[in-house]
């Protein structure tokens, strides 16, 4: 019988530190520190991780239905491949799904409260990122299996956090916040792409057509450095166009480090280590981008 828990792993809670983030590069990028009631902070917080855990879950199941996760023999643990809880026989299939939806519930509900508490604005932003969170994995859009539109998909589903964080601050829609957000939505997007490259075998057999399964091993690189690039080009603009402050552009001391994975990209295919090697330090780039970024803000 299943543990609390093993629910609780099977929401891949090491990856919901993007998502926390997130929230702290809204926090932060407006000038409203402080405006708001801690408590709604902390419950939008909780929102948010639970529509991401809920989309890792539902990720999950709609990957089993497609059978790319039980087919994957170059998965990299933890990172690619899924959490694994239903291939191990830890949680069926059923109780995969149906937490996925309890918790999309549980952040329904919330959000509501949030908005009598705060600002009807949220509830355009909450709604669509649930159905993001839901058209990326599940029928009929699948947004995962269309190439481009996935990483699209995960840019601004990670936009709509930060972009929402700003508004719970100021009551109004953040226009100034957009390019930041997008911005970050952009580097999350190439922790996605980057993880993808192992599954790309599995994924293609299951018919399941990520940006990375379309991309010759040639191309991969180029679509790695063209998402960095357009990160970097929207925090530009913020910084030329919004009130964002030219000390974000400390983010510019890890460009060094993006460029050398597009150009290791450049050598694919790679060994498993080094592919393993790769992922992690990508992610690892990510989120130092992130703190950079709430280090110029702040």
């Amino acid at each position: 019988m299943a543990s609390l828990k093993d629910y609780f792993l099977a929401t891949r809670p090491a990856f919901l530190i993007t998502t926390l983030l997130a929230c702290l590069i809204g926090l932060l990028s407006t000038r409203e520190l402080g405006a708001t009631d801690p408590l709604i902070y902390l419950l939008t917080i909780v929102l948010a991780l639970l529509v991401h855990a809920s989309a890792n879950l539902l990720n999950d199941y709609f990957d089993h239905l497609k059978g790319s996760d039980s087919i994957n023999a170059d998965r990299i643990s933890p990172f690619t491949g899924g959490s694994r809880y239903i291939q191990n026989q830890i949680l069926t299939p059923r109780q995969v799904y149906g937490l996925g939806l309890s918790l999309l519930l549980i952040a329904c509900v919330l959000g509501i409260y949030l908005c009598m508490q705060s600002t009807w604005i949220l509830m355009t932003i909450g709604l669509l990122g649930i159905v993001i969170a839901w058209a990326y994995s599940a029928p009929p859009l699948q947004l995962m299996s269309r190439g481009i539109f996935g990483e699209m998909a995960i840019a601004l589903a990670w936009s709509l956090v930060v972009i929402g964080f700003a508004t719970l601050q100021t009551r109004s829609v953040e226009v100034d916040s957009f390019p930041l957000a997008m911005s970050y939505g952009l580097m999350v997007s190439n922790i996605l792409f980057v993880n993808q490259i192992p599954d790309i075998r599995a994924d293609r057999s299951a018919g399941k057509y990520t940006l990375a399964v379309q991309s010759s091993n040639k191309a991969l690189w180029i679509w790695y450095a063209a998402i960095v690039m357009s990160a970097y080009l929207f925090q530009f603009i913020a910084v030329l166009f919004s009130s964002v402050s030219p000390k974000t552009l400390l983010t510019l001391l890890l460009l060094p480090a993006f460029g050398k994975y597009a150009w290791q990209l450049h050598q694919a295919p790679l060994p498993k280590e080094r592919l393993k090697t790769l992922i992690v330090r990508n992610m690892t780039a990510v989120h130092l981008y992130a703190v950079l970024l709430c280090i110029g803000l702040y």
